[in-house]
């Protein structure tokens, strides 16, 4: 099996975990992945699924029986789905390049897609917002900072929201120890 950065660099294994990490609480079939994961043909989205679920990145939650079959129900299992300290301190210096290459290249697809969507709707209104900040601080400040900053953003990620037609809204933070 291949390493879990590798597994989780892939872009249609990063759109279909972006999928399902949309849809936490109930799981995404096969089927709605290939509505929401455009120009993905529906063969390549299943071999993908079988890789992201092999390496146990992702999980089926439920099956329910549709005519002779059985739908299966995917959701991410977030834990998994991270890098932690060690897993990247063991990757090569061409192999992050690489993952930071196609984490970027995917918010740049989110960005193009949302400015066409406000093109469809005839707005104006570009509401996304980019900031670099460089801060002068010790190693234990800048600790604290990057927990703090994971603590909120985990906290409204967590809120659980009963309203589905409020947006779903992309905040990507990149953190360079040392400029």
């Amino acid at each position: 099996m291949k390493n879990k950065a590798e597994v989780l660099i892939h872009p249609v294994r990063m759109k279909i975990s972006q999928a399902l990490m949309r849809n936490k609480e109930t799981g995404l079939t096969p089927l709605e992945m290939v509505k929401i994961i455009e120009g993905v043909p529906q063969a390549t989205l299943y071999r993908h699924i079988q890789v992201l679920l092999d390496a146990g990145i992702i999980q089926i939650i439920k099956e329910k029986k549709v005519r002779s079959v059985f739908e299966k129900y995917y959701s991410l299992n977030e834990e998994a789905a991270r890098l932690d300290s060690e897993e990247w301190q063991k990757l090569s210096k061409e192999e992050k390049v690489s993952y930071l290459s196609y984490y970027q290249l995917s918010l740049m697809t989110q960005y193009e897609s949302y400015l066409s969507g406000l093109e469809l709707e005839c707005s104006k209104e570009d509401k996304a917002t980019f900031s670099l900040l460089e801060l002068k601080i010790d190693d234990e400040h800048f600790d604290n900072f990057q927990q703090e900053l994971n603590s909120l953003m985990l906290k409204y990620y967590n809120k659980k929201i009963n309203n589905q037609n409020i947006p779903t809204r992309t905040v990507a933070v990149t953190i360079i120890p040392k400029s």
